[in-house]
């Protein structure tokens, strides 16, 4: 028996990591199969391969096990999507924990012990463990391994080899612990995706030195389409919250979260709180994401937010649905939240930076909460495209429900979104899905994004017909905006402190829209009262419905509910027409404009937004 298989080196073990993460991506369709619980979105599968992915790319052979063992936990945390998939990282941060007798290699011994390390983690990381979960396999699984160790001299290879019969068990057991698997009749999806991970690591440690070879260049799964099972039911239960909600924080202290967790229990439920180095990540299912940030805050710095909303997937997944193409946005498009989950409109969050923290705007943050860090000029404030995973992540859940997909996206002059959301939806070449730069941003947008949707529940028009239609009405969309000042265009440095100085000096409200010729922002003139300012954008708009130029229009404000609606009635008396709705301001937009700014949004074609 040679000395490899008496003890794992760092170079086996870093193969045998790599190898069962490559099995449980190539499992992900199975596992999202028997993905009931805790919430049955079908996604656990997705959810493991995504993290075992990001894994697969970013780990790279070190100089001892320790060191390995670091990247491991870092890649797992950063990687890992998902209740299964924070627990899942968790195991691996715990294996960090067992303190090594040799760095460079490890007996069946320490082996098994590590591995109680990493159990141990994972389940006090999951603030109510149930059994039947992918908790019970780790455990039986272990505890199985250290008798077969007491009660036999095994070496590594024979005594792994015997340990898989233990997780098997284990894992057909979970099928009569939950009362949901038992109704399904499947074991959980969770606890498969460790068997699985395990097995990989076995195909690995028993094969030959060419299987070995082969298992470390199998690069085919590293660009492969995410595919999701079409021919199952997915998200089958009403979710009690409506966001699955995961962040992100660095921090010193790994333990800074304990003293919130009443609060967090209080806002959600499916708690599971992972550990790294240097680094926090929390899974919650809740309804007020905003209010759980805002607690995330006062820890470290936030700087990774990822967000299902599990209510509308569900109505995606078990409703009618008025359409075959999916309609989708970011949300620089001003619409009410009211219009996006009547008619199952897809958004995907842009990012907020504020400070050394990434919010995901209209979801973790409002544009009042922006406007109290706007109120303090040391506050480093910016706003960034969204979050690439999230973009896919997107694309992946529509692909399963509807025939195509087309988005509507802030003009790419005056933001990278479109060209992350491009580059996204190239990937998915078995997926017909058009990106439409709208030029616009705000009610402009907003008025595209309800244009596309009336034209794609009609069912009059396919794919290829609603994109050449959403091209023609772009070319007749703009917006007149009354800002209360050029306090924002200035922090964002589309005008120049000089012109800004002039205005402040004046009392200026300056009067903007999009210039057609370059994308961008552009002073069309000023008022010196609001009053004043509201005349003369009625004014305009009479002088563009008189001309043909209009046919619909959006008031978005910056204000109260209550002064927009007041504007908008404004606008209805002296022009004769009625916005189809009036919203608030998002936060990537209004942090470039400022308080108590007025818009209106219009195209040249009919929009609709009720039934």
């Amino acid at each position: 028996m040679s000395d490899a298989n008496n003890v794992l080196s760092t170079e086996l073990f870093y193969g045998m990591i790599l190898s069962g993460a490559k099995q449980v991506i190539h499992s992900e369709g199975n596992l999202n199969q028997l993905n009931v619980f805790p919430v049955a979105d079908r996604d656990t599968g997705t959810n493991l391969a995504s993290m075992m992915r990001y894994i697969v790319e970013n780990l790279s052979p070190a100089k001892d096990i320790q060191e390995l063992l670091h990247q491991l936990s870092q890649h797992g945390l950063i990687g890992c999507c998902g209740n299964s998939g924070l627990i899942f990282s968790q195991f691996f941060y715990g294996l960090t924990q067992y303190k090594l007798t040799e760095k460079l290699s490890l007996k069946a011994n320490d082996f098994v012990e590590m591995m109680a390390s990493g159990y141990k983690s994972a389940y006090h990381s999951v603030s109510s463990p149930k059994p039947g979960t992918i908790l019970t396999v780790m455990d039986r699984w272990v505890n199985g391994y250290r008798d077969i160790l007491a009660n036999a001299k095994l070496s590594v290879v024979d005594s792994f080899n015997s340990s898989m019969d233990k997780a098997n068990e284990a894992l057909k057991e979970t099928m009569n612990q939950l009362e949901i698997l038992r109704t399904n009749h499947v074991v959980d999806a969770g606890a498969q995706g460790f068997v699985n991970f395990l097995e990989g690591m076995q195909r690995f440690l028993t094969g030959t030195d060419e299987q070995r070879e082969k298992i470390l260049a199998d690069h085919q799964l590293d660009n492969s389409d995410i595919k999701l099972n079409h021919e199952f039911e997915d998200v089958t239960e009403v979710p009690n919250f409506r966001y699955c909600f995961e962040t992100v924080i660095k921090t010193q202290n790994i333990d800074v979260l304990d003293a919130y967790m009443e609060q967090f229990n209080q806002l959600g439920d499916s708690i599971v709180v992972g550990k790294g180095p240097q680094m926090v990540k929390i899974h919650i299912h809740t309804n007020e994401p905003e209010t759980v940030t805002q607690i995330l805050t006062k820890t470290g710095d936030v700087i990774y937010q990822k967000i299902d909303d599990m209510m509308l997937q569900y109505n995606i997944a078990n409703k009618p649905r008025r359409s075959k193409v999916a309609i989708v946005t970011d949300t620089m498009a001003d619409i009410p939240e009211a219009v996006m989950r009547e008619h199952n409109i897809y958004r995907i969050p842009m990012q907020v930076k504020i400070n050394n923290n990434s919010f995901l705007d209209k979801v973790s943050i409002n544009y009042r909460q922006t406007l109290d860090y706007l109120g303090n000029p040391q506050n480093n404030i910016g706003t960034a495209a969204p979050s690439a995973a999230i973009v896919a992540r997107t694309f992946q859940f529509l692909e399963q429900y509807y025939e195509s997909i087309i988005v509507v996206t802030v003009g790419k002059s005056l933001s990278s979104s479109h060209d992350v959301i491009v580059n996204q939806a190239r990937k998915f070449k078995d997926t017909l899905i058009s990106v439409v730069d709208s030029g616009m941003n705000s009610a402009p947008q907003g008025l595209l994004v309800a244009y596309a949707m009336n034209l794609a529940e009609s069912g009059q028009f396919n794919h290829e017909e609603i994109v050449v239609k959403l091209e023609q009405a772009k070319r007749g969309a703009n917006v007149l905006i009354m800002l209360n000042s050029l306090e924002g265009m200035i922090r964002s440095g589309r005008l120049s402190k000089s012109m800004g100085f002039i205005a402040k000096l004046l009392r200026l409200k300056p009067l903007i829209h999009i210039d057609e010729a370059t994308g961008k922002a552009k002073v069309i003139g000023a008022a010196f009262t609001k009053s004043g300012g509201w005349r003369k954008l009625t004014k305009m708009v009479n002088q563009l419905y008189d001309t043909g130029k209009l046919k619909t229009l959006a008031v978005v404000h910056s204000d109260s509910p209550h002064h927009g609606d007041i504007f908008a009635k404004y606008v209805k008396r002296h022009t004769g027409l009625m916005p189809i709705y009036t919203t608030d301001v998002s936060s990537v937009s209004g942090i470039h404009t400022d308080i108590n700014s007025f818009s209106i949004g219009y195209v040249n074609t009919v929009v609709n937004v009720k039934d």
